[in-house]
């Protein structure tokens, strides 16, 4: 798929690593679990950023016995919510983004494989939720990236084609997602995947950060009025 270089109808993006800095959370839950199981392991933030992106159930997975899955989910959510308001920040440039795609109409929404309340919840506190058509994510009767089916109830609720609606992610299962459910995909290495992971996958669009990515918008928006001008 060649995206047009035209300015999107509607834009979906995923959180973390894209639009979010919450990898300190989710380091020291998964720490947290491991300590809580008696598992004599200390996580690397390398091993770490190399499981996260797929389900919280599979990340765990990696690191935990089958048998211990269930009991893990329950232990890694009781100890990231103590922490998650805190310890989450907005990347550089996400909330200059959104602002500015709003002031244009664009309808937006993030798709995520966090659980949904979580990701709603901050959503609302750095901001974002009352800028997004929808926050979907684990939970909320979808399967998870790289399945399309949340992509799907996004497109739905923003009411725009795939084909005109760019999604926006840092990892391959986002890549994976965008392409079953039709829709080009950009690429940003600000999360789980450097550069050269990203860009072997051949992404519509690749940019450096969100600041870049503005750009690319500045640069093909020529004509697009404000909404409500």
């Amino acid at each position: 798929m060649n995206f047009p270089r035209t300015f999107p109808e509607g834009i979906l993006f995923d959180l973390d690593g894209t639009l979010v800095d919450s990898f300190r959370p989710i380091h020291s839950s998964f720490q947290a679990v491991l300590d809580a199981l008696s598992i004599n392991r200390t996580l690397s933030w390398e091993e770490m950023l190399e499981i996260v992106g797929t389900s919280l159930r599979d990340s765990l997975r990696c690191i935990v016995p089958e048998e211990k899955a269930d009991e893990s989910v329950l232990l890694f959510r009781e100890h990231y919510n103590r922490i998650v308001l805190d310890q989450t920040l907005p990347l550089p440039g996400a909330g200059d983004l959104l602002g500015k795609l709003g002031r244009q109409g664009i309808p937006t929404g993030i798709v995520t494989n966090k659980k949904g309340d979580a990701a709603r919840r901050i959503s609302d506190h750095l901001g974002f939720q009352s800028m997004m058509a929808c926050i979907i994510g684990e939970g909320d009767g979808f399967s998870e990236k790289p399945a399309p089916d949340m992509i799907f109830e996004a497109l739905r609720i923003l009411g725009t084609s795939p084909g005109k609606t760019l999604f926006v992610g840092d990892s391959p299962y986002d890549f994976g997602a965008a392409r079953a459910a039709g829709l080009p995909i950009a690429l940003l290495p600000t999360g789980t995947h450097c550069e050269k992971d990203l860009t072997s996958l051949n992404p519509d669009l690749f940019f450096s950060d969100l600041k870049h990515f503005s750009q690319w918008l500045d640069q093909n928006s020529q004509g697009i009025p404000p909404a409500g001008t």
